[in-house]
């Protein structure tokens, strides 16, 4: 994670926003530890930068960057500008009483604690920044903005402390560590478990001289042509055909096993195990979520036709070496649900100032310095 180096070229270009000295007002505090304005800056413009990076990874955003893009509200409740606003301000409250939490259970009491909060602080401090930039010439950036070493090192370690508190309570052996009763009852409240016929109703592939498909040398691809008006047809009626039979109780494995095209089927033979999370095509998740137990629905989605039905959820299913895939988030979930409900019991302790930024005076960090502070 190489957060420093953000940190320090975010200060050299956003001076006048980032003026992060000893005399930023005081944000948010909790008992003797403070976040400062400059310091809620700095995360508004780091977690804007991410969401940023993801939402054109899954192309929710396109184009030029454009700051109206945080006016949109996907989920139809909430802008995209609130959502990472609201991110934000839970991972302060989170920090703040991570913070308090570190002091009450006595781990800065511990000698190897101690260690590591200095040294993963120390680390971030002289390693990454090192690797980025020189030691005068990062002093020089600071000095060029009156921000000091220390402020720096306060961002980091709010930050440590919330790793290590969440580590000792939520880890392997933590206090509130993971349960299998809690991951079955996660897994009862959230899941849906559907199987699927996809039907290609928008392109074939040509086919060589031998009848295999055919392959564009330059591009390593299958070559595909549209079909014709009356194949998009004949594929139209293959799924309906699918779907009344299906929905008429005929053994839906194998109208699977003779017409569905999609392979991973027959890898995941207990079907795909769904949230309303899940990266899903909506019309497919809208689906998968909404169908009873036992339906069969003839949806068209950006796969194709899709011919589903919902099934009932197999107990432990999460624990299945076939259907561990569809589960690698349901830990950390569970463990956020956690967090909230356990660090929230003093949230309302904090005390906050009526200081409230403009989201759109936010800066964005650079794309590539906010893929390398992720790693």
């Amino acid at each position: 994670m190489k957060r420093i180096a953000a940190v320090i070229l975010l200060l050299a270009v956003c001076a006048s926003l980032f003026a992060c000295t000893a005399r930023s007002p005081v944000y948010a505090s909790l008992g003797k530890y403070e976040i400062t304005e400059a310091m809620y800056e700095y995360w508004l413009s780091y977690y804007k930068s991410r969401f940023y990076a993801s939402l054109s990874e899954y192309g929710l955003i396109t184009g030029d960057y454009d700051e109206s893009s945080w006016q949109l509200s996907p989920d139809g409740e909430r802008t995209l500008g609130e959502q990472v606003k609201d991110h934000v301000d839970e991972q302060i409250r989170q920090m703040l009483v991570c913070s308090v939490l570190y002091d009450e259970k006595g781990f800065g009491d511990d000698a190897d604690t101690k260690a590591l909060l200095s040294s993963t602080v120390e680390e971030f401090l002289s390693d990454d920044i090192s690797a980025a930039v020189s030691r005068a010439e990062r002093n020089g950036i600071l000095a060029g903005v009156g921000c000091n070493i220390n402020t720096l090192r306060r961002i980091l370690e709010f930050e440590a402390r919330a790793m290590i508190v969440a580590d000792r309570l939520f880890g392997d052996g933590g206090t509130y560590a993971v349960t299998d009763a809690e991951r079955e009852t996660y897994y009862q409240d959230n899941y849906h478990r559907v199987k699927h016929i996809i039907i290609n109703n928008s392109y074939k592939y040509v086919l060589d001289d031998n009848g295999e498909p055919k392959m564009d040398i330059y591009t390593g691809r299958y070559v595909t042509e549209e079909l014709t008006e009356e194949e998009k047809a004949e594929k139209q009626n293959l799924a309906q055909s699918l779907y009344e039979r299906a929905a008429a109780g005929e053994d839906f494995e194998a109208l699977i096993e003779e017409y569905g095209e999609d392979t991973s089927m027959s890898a995941y033979t207990d079907g795909y195990f769904i949230t309303a999370s899940s990266s899903l095509d909506t019309v497919y998740l809208t689906a998968a979520i909404t169908s009873k137990i036992g339906e069969v629905t003839l949806n068209d989605t950006s796969y194709g036709l899709v011919i589903m039905k919902k099934y009932p959820l197999q107990p432990g299913a999460w624990s299945s070496e076939v259907s561990g895939v569809f589960f690698t988030d349901m830990d950390s979930s569970i463990i956020e649900n956690k967090k909230t409900e356990i660090y929230g019991k003093r949230y309302g302790e904090i005390e906050y100032s009526d200081f409230s930024p403009v989201f759109s005076d936010i800066p964005l960090l650079d794309h590539k310095l906010t893929q390398t502070q992720a790693q």
